[in-house]
């Protein structure tokens, strides 16, 4: 059978119960071989011409590569270059070798430097430095040397279980190899559907946000921001300020730290976030608090952030330190059950309040900046109390409606 050899042609060969071939009407020689198993691979078939006989050979066979690792055009473009090797008088079976799928490490660099780069929305800076510490630290090491679609499931679960004792670690290796061989696909360095790391069972999280403690009781709310005035003469009117923000709002750190005077408004309450972690634009609704904090900052001439940093033109990037003295200072650097009391968890100790007081969850995640519901979630066990608030108000109405009724019978029965 003749055609031109296509993605499409090849995908629509079956299976017999010998060898099939497809060849190609563009390069003499150049053909698709399916074989009973369903196995497809790109060959090259040719014969060499006796120089002292003048007779040509019998056929001579090469496989250039299976299909789906190698796309119909680069087999054609490489069928065509032995076909000029033949016509030179050369012999490919003497010294050519099927052409394999690139290995995990090339494809750990092709998917860091071309394809997120390349994406619609691009991740942040610090996602992609933590991207390369997981392949170097993790992938690289024990599948670096392996090619792309040799690697199976079964590597994918030991890799998995050496990494056991930091499940979020593990798990996060996980989603970006599934990623990654997603790409793979795409590129035709694996079969399509083929992805090792799809339906594999991740890890439990002990999600921190899921546990009671880190929703500060009032009088622990009250040291910490006694803690942050106490301080303030010692490490800074700005990255006070920053706290403060982030205890009011439960924004994360890095978005507080990058606000620029042109994405706030004051007046009404609000502020453009941009490059956040779940979007590229993000708009958020600022507290009163927030807001009073934010009116009594002063602006640096020449500095478009709100906290500005040493050089007066970037912005802080940092408050660890004076993070450090203030939960030292307000007792909460060791919290039964949790430990150190961090920055992050303000975050949570926001949603938490948000939650217990009966706000909606999709409306709680939407003042943090939660990509989904799920995000919010896991504080959904501070519910009950504000449930059972709106069960009693509700029972009130209800038996206040009751005996109105009542009241209102026993006047006309009078």
């Amino acid at each position: 059978m003749r055609e031109k050899i296509t993605k499409r042609a090849v995908d629509a060969l079956k299976a017999a119960d010998r060898d099939a071939y497809l060849w190609d009407t563009e390069v003499t020689g150049f053909g698709c071989k399916v074989t009973p198993a369903g196995k497809k691979v790109y060959v090259f078939q040719y014969r060499t011409r006796s120089q002292a006989e003048k007779e040509f050979s019998a056929p001579k066979r090469v496989t250039l590569g299976r299909h789906g690792p190698l796309t119909p055009e680069a087999a054609r473009a490489l069928a065509a270059k032995l076909l000029l090797e033949v016509k030179a008088g050369g012999d490919p079976a003497a010294s050519f070798r099927p052409s394999e799928s690139p290995k995990v490490s090339a494809l750990a660099e092709r998917f860091l430097t071309e394809h997120l780069p390349g994406k619609k929305r691009p991740p942040r800076p610090s996602t992609v430095a933590y991207y390369e510490i997981l392949f170097r630290c993790h992938v690289l090491p024990a599948l670096g040397g392996k090619r792309v679609d040799a690697v199976t499931s079964a590597d994918l679960e030991r890799l998995h279980a050496a990494m056991r004792e930091t499940p979020y670690i593990a798990n996060r290796t996980l989603s970006l190899l599934q990623q990654a061989f997603d790409q793979a696909e795409r590129w035709g360095w694996r079969p399509q559907h083929s992805n090792p790391a799809l339906h594999m069972e991740r890890y439990r999280e002990d999600r921190r946000g899921a546990r009671k403690e880190v929703m500060l009781a009032p009088a622990e709310m009250a040291r910490l921001l006694t803690a942050i005035d106490e301080e303030e003469p010692s490490v800074g009117a700005v990255a006070c300020a920053v706290l403060r923000v982030v205890f009011w709002t439960g924004w994360r750190i890095g978005e507080v730290l990058a606000l620029e005077w042109a994405n706030v408004d004051l007046k009404r309450g609000a502020a453009r976030l941009l490059l956040t972690k779940t979007a590229a634009e993000e708009y958020r609704q600022l507290p009163t608090e927030a807001v009073s904090i934010l009116e009594r900052v002063p602006r640096v001439a020449g500095c478009p952030y709100v906290f500005p940093g040493q050089d007066l033109e970037g912005h802080l990037t940092t408050v660890r330190k004076p993070w450090a003295r203030i939960r030292r200072r307000a007792g909460l650097d060791r919290i039964e059950h949790l430990g150190a009391f961090r920055i992050h968890d303000l975050r949570h100790n926001v949603v938490s309040w948000d939650v217990s007081r009966g706000v909606p969850l999709e409306i709680a995640g939407k003042n943090v900046g939660h990509r989904s519901r799920r995000s919010t979630e896991v504080y959904a066990h501070f519910a009950p109390d504000a449930l059972k608030r709106a069960a009693d108000e509700r029972a009130a109405a209800m038996r206040a409606a009751v005996e109105g009724e009542h009241r209102s019978a026993g006047r006309e029965a009078g």
